[in-house]
């Protein structure tokens, strides 16, 4: 599943850097004061982190930390922040592989059985934000897939489609059975913005606005469930991707006014500007991709439990191959 395809505004600051040099970089700095800085535990059991695996004391170990950065990204869905907390509907591991100078996502499905999710002995990935908020997500990440991830990126999913207008919209294929439940979404963030929805009148390709862009990329009930509905995500982020690739400094730096202050991280200031510096001094532009729970014949399967869907997965395959996929070997 390794593919060139990107998510999550953190990522696009960081393409941002890549594509418009060394002036890009004092830019960002400038507009860092931008970014809500959340500060977590970094202690090692609050995040349920394996100290025997990770050994900070360890050469091997500290080896693998200094050349793997992996950062939890949190896409969350809330109707109205003062009364929800919401749901990480979007979860992936990105990874700043300065070993093999590259830059790796991993996607995390939502919906995956996990254990240990706040006071519940098992429940889903997506309900340890409801619950204990990042450092949770965090913790659970860390135990149920044995991790070392440290710090979170997160953003608020509604705020999406302020991005997707930022860059002019996108130009999406919308099948004829996707348009009812598109618009569906539509009409709900229309509510909440106070706006004359702006439904689709048919499918077929055509350019999508942010609120329009926004609904599409919430898809779940067409197709293959959440598996296709995360492929309609990528599809979008790609283009938004696209599109900044290709402007001048002021556009860049207009977007990243747009983008800076929906994001919440644990991240200071300091780390984003040494990784993106890091980057863009090394000319790291390949990006891969995976997913877990993989493709591979059972490694994922439907379950039903008290009347509730899971996906349940095969712990020992999966994780072996996410680590050959973030460590490659490096890792022992």
């Amino acid at each position: 599943m390794k593919k060139k395809k990107i998510f999550i505004p953190i990522i696009i600051v960081v393409a941002l850097i890549v594509v418009i040099g060394a002036g890009g970089y004092w830019t960002l700095s400038s507009k860092l004061s931008k970014v809500k800085t959340t500060k977590i535990s970094q202690n090692a059991a609050d995040l349920g982190i394996d100290t025997k695996k990770f050994n900070s004391n360890d050469y091997t170990s500290k080896t693998v930390e200094n050349n793997y950065v992996n950062i939890l990204l949190l896409g969350i869905d809330t109707r109205d922040q003062s009364t929800d907390t919401g749901r990480s509907d979007s979860m992936m591991i990105l990874t700043l592989d300065k070993a093999h100078k590259k830059i790796k996502i991993t996607s995390l499905m939502r919906d995956m059985l996990m254990n240990n999710v706040g006071s519940k002995a098992q429940d889903k990935l997506t309900h340890a934000y409801a619950y204990g908020g990042p450092q949770l997500s965090l913790k659970v990440v860390n135990e149920n897939l044995n991790m070392n991830i440290k710090d979170f990126v997160k953003v608020d999913f509604t705020h999406f489609d302020k991005i997707v207008d930022a860059v002019g919209g996108v130009d999406i294929n919308v099948s004829d059975a996707e348009v009812k439940v598109l618009n569906g979404y539509i009409s709900e963030v229309a509510k909440l913005e106070k706006i004359t929805p702006p439904y689709l009148t048919h499918g077929g390709m055509q350019h999508l606005n942010g609120i329009q862009a926004l609904g599409y990329a919430r898809i779940r009930y067409v197709g293959n469930g959440d598996f296709e509905r995360t492929e309609r995500q990528r599809t979008v982020l790609t283009q938004v991707f696209n599109k900044i690739s290709s402007m001048s400094l002021s556009e860049a730096s207009s977007t990243l006014d747009t983008v800076l202050s929906d994001v919440e991280t644990s991240l200071t200031k300091t780390d984003i500007l040494a990784d993106t510096s890091y980057v863009l001094m090394n000319n790291i532009n390949t990006m891969e991709q995976f997913r877990i729970p993989d493709d591979k014949p059972g490694y994922s399967t439907n379950r039903m439990i008290n009347g509730v869907f899971y996906l349940d997965w095969n712990r020992e395959g999966n994780i072996a191959d996410l680590h050959q996929f973030i460590f490659e070997g490096d890792l022992k």
